[in-house]
């Protein structure tokens, strides 16, 4: 069953003019009109401030966009606002990756999607050298990025109405649980 429900799904990078424009409406009614954390530009798209260094991997389903994950490699990382100690990030291994700006559509949020860009990206960050990869995670799955390997860098802070936890995850450490998991479903992609 969950092979058959990762078939109907294509994870890959956006590449069209098309797949990025459904890449800012998705940002749009994610961040602007249900969890609003942006002020609404009025244009229905919302471009994500990093957008000219993020290579977005996207989720397909029947044709288009249902869900988005961004990751760009600085110089500037938007987890650094979050750290009370800047030097925390220095102290990490080189190169880094942030993942960031991660978007579904709110009726497919339970399924395949967050695992097939999760993987997608790691195996992105694997395979471009990344020694480690830096996310802002949600304060309550917390326990789901540690289980993923993710450690805080920093204690959680309040970006709105949510708490938001800077987290690393050195890619050298990453258990054997969670690369049989991901071995998983790179198979499936």
């Amino acid at each position: 069953m969950l092979e058959q429900a990762q078939r109907r799904y294509e994870f890959k990078t956006a590449g069209s003019a098309r797949e990025r424009a459904e890449v800012n409406r998705l940002l749009y009614r994610t961040f602007v009109l249900e969890i609003p954390r942006y002020d609404d530009p009025g244009t229905g798209f919302l471009i994500d401030r990093f957008d000219r260094s993020n290579i977005y991997f996207v989720a397909i389903h029947n044709g288009r966009v249902c869900g988005t994950m961004a990751v760009h490699d600085g110089p500037l990382f938007s987890v650094a606002s979050a750290i009370a100690d800047s030097s925390v990030l220095a102290r990490l291994r080189r190169p880094l990756l942030e993942a960031r700006i991660f978007a579904v559509d709110s009726h497919r949020r339970f399924g395949v999607v967050f695992a097939g860009l999760a993987c997608s990206v790691y195996q992105y960050a694997v395979s471009n050298g990344y020694a480690n990869i830096l996310i802002s995670g949600l304060e309550r799955r917390r326990g789901m990025y540690e289980r993923m390997g993710f450690r805080p860098l920093g204690p959680p802070v309040l970006r709105g109405d949510d708490c938001f936890v800077p987290m690393s995850l050195d890619l050298t450490t990453v258990t054997t649980q969670v690369k049989k998991d991901l071995n998983r479903w790179s198979e499936l992609l």
